[in-house]
């Protein structure tokens, strides 16, 4: 008798409790949350058979049956943001007629980089990454959860992707340029393999707006977005915006042919797909249940900052598991960076340097470089849920120290910053060690040891505890001597469905469903445990390159392992 847990549980649980059973692996407690659609919901029920409380992707709702339109298209699209974009630009162009399916009002973006890792304009400047190692400590970083073919595409293709890219954004008066955020660690492709940071990015920018941050406060990559919106639907792609999808049409067994929604006037309409329909719904990072599941450390953050107002619900994953599918193999991996929206423009955060850093308890909790999950991971474990980066008044010796290419731009403007955050509180100031440590109510001796230690490490140019490199290290022994906040954002949390190699969704079984595949945030199995920082901007990058593998492919009536992108 086959007595795999699978089967065990179709035959205790109801059919609509089985689709997702890698969650119950995962031992959460459902409780009251926001249903996708916004309104209040029960997240947990239980059935007469084992008592178990069911999360509400393992809850399949009644199928809806009154629809009042059809539409047909080729490939539907759930989801207008990056991957939602790119496949749709993708698909069009090469000929297949495309809905795209977007709750809110219009497009979605949000960050600054794209990793262009293997394009053209990468090795023109001078930049030429061993993809080998890439994938290797993409694929290690999640102790080999994750799908390491699907981490190879994105890093053979991405190249030959951008290249036309950046040759379509280029039409619209759109700019490559090398990355502009301060996630972008130039020179630290020489650091230790832990801390090895590759410079694969890039920005886009017009010349009216050449920074990150456009005219009309919008990130940089809005420019990329828009362009790919433009090409989209000047090949025929079709937007509806402010409708709400609510159910696939189908199942694994046989297949996805569309997708219902709930239209801007409240009216179920079906849209069929001959081709697929492609989930690109986003993150989790707006639903609590989830959350709570399977990424609970977020809950410790400061905030959420680019999830939209009722938005990125994890609905790819709720109609997905609702038709049969699976949940990713590989754990959650959420991208939590050490900023507020309100810190972010001051360059003596935890965010750019590496300071000495203390818990509640003036001890060091971890190693202080600015690379994102460790640090910001290790302060959300905390006692109390607190932290502060300490420095003194030669902080501009290791801000030359640490970024010793481009310390000039870490510099600009950093008198007048620091002056108003003294005013504000953001950054506190003493003129010894036991008044700064009364100022943030930490034991004064224990911040004395702390800081006694971190000048030994420097002297000895060894961090014995937690290997920060040398470069990396500093001397608090000049007063005044200052501390700042370490805050952590949420920024996205990957966790999706199980996908193959082509992103085809996925049974428990491992076996394909016809017509449906994901992309983006939604695609499970890339990303595993954290987001890696290796490769920084390859979330974008691997929205837009499987957007437009994915895409080209079903307008081809193909998959995207057997097409040579163009």
């Amino acid at each position: 008798m086959d007595v795999s847990r699978r089967n065990f549980l179709k035959g205790s649980l109801t059919a609509g409790a089985v689709v997702a059973a890698g969650a119950a692996l995962a031992g959460c407690s459902p409780s009251g949350s926001t249903s996708s659609d916004g309104g209040s919901t029960t997240a947990s029920a239980s059935t007469a058979q084992t008592g178990e409380q069911l999360h509400t992707w393992e809850i399949k709702p009644e199928a809806i049956s009154d629809v009042a339109e059809t539409k047909d298209y080729d490939i539907v699209i759930v989801g207008g943001g990056f991957a939602g974009n790119s496949a749709a630009e993708a698909a069009a162009r090469n000929g297949a007629t495309v809905a795209v399916i977007e709750q809110s009002d219009g497009i979605q973006c949000h960050g600054i980089d794209v990793a262009a890792i293997g394009s053209k304009w990468k090795l023109d400047n001078g930049v030429d990454i061993d993809i080998d190692e890439a994938c290797k400590l993409l694929f290690l970083w999640s102790q080999q959860t994750t799908n390491y073919n699907l981490i190879r595409t994105w890093a053979e293709q991405t190249g030959p992707v951008m290249d036309y890219i950046e040759e379509m954004c280029e039409a619209q008066g759109v700019h490559t340029v090398t990355a502009l955020s301060k996630t972008a660690k130039y020179g630290w492709e020489e650091l230790p393999e832990r801390w090895r940071v590759y410079p694969d990015a890039v920005s886009f920018v017009t010349d009216a707006d050449p920074g990150s941050t456009r005219a009309d406060s919008k990130t940089c990559n809005w420019n990329l977005v828009e362009a790919l919106y433009k090409n989209a639907t000047d090949n025929g792609a079709e937007y509806f915006f402010n409708t709400h999808a609510e159910q696939l049409v189908g199942d694994a067994e046989s297949g996805i042919t569309g997708v219902i929604v709930t239209d801007a006037d409240g009216n179920h309409v079906q849209y069929n797909a001959a081709k697929g329909v492609i989930l690109a719904t986003g993150d989790i990072g707006g639903n609590q249940e989830m959350i709570d599941c399977w990424a609970p450390i977020c809950n410790r953050a400061d905030g959420n900052v680019y999830t939209p107002e009722n938005g990125n619900k994890g609905d790819g994953i709720l109609m997905g598991c609702w038709a049969g599918a699976a949940l990713s193999k590989s754990p959650a991996a959420p991208m939590v960076h050490q900023y507020t929206p309100d810190s972010k423009s001051f360059n003596l955060t935890a965010f750019v340097m590496s300071w000495l850093a203390v818990n509640r308890n003036g001890e060091r909790y971890g190693a202080e470089l600015p690379f994102e999950p460790y640090l910001t991971s290790a302060r959300m474990n905390t006692p109390g849920n607190m932290a502060w980066s300490i420095f003194d008044s030669d902080y501009e010796k290791y801000v030359k120290q640490q970024w010793p290419t481009n310390y000039d731009v870490q510099l600009e403007g950093l008198d007048e910053e620091m002056a108003k955050r003294l005013e504000d509180g953001s950054l506190i100031q003493a003129d010894t060690i036991e008044e700064l440590a009364e100022k943030l109510g930490v034991p004064a001796d224990k911040l004395q040891a702390s800081v006694d230690e971190y000048n030994t490490a420097y002297a000895n140019g060894k961090d014995v505890r937690f290997d920060v490199p040398a470069q990396f290290l500093s001397e608090i022994k000049t007063a005044p001597f200052y501390a700042t906040p370490v805050v952590c954002s949420v920024l996205t949390i990957p966790m999706g469905l199980h996908v193959d190699d082509n992103s085809q969704v996925c049974t428990e079984d491992d076996e394909p469903i016809p017509g449906l595949f994901a992309i983006g945030n939604v695609q499970g199995d890339f990303f595993g445990l954290n987001y890696p920082v290796h490769c920084p901007g390859i979330s974008h990058s691997r929205c837009v390159t499987f957007g437009q593998l994915v895409g080209e492919a079903l307008a081809k009536d193909s998959v995207l392992t057997e097409i040579e992108f163009e």
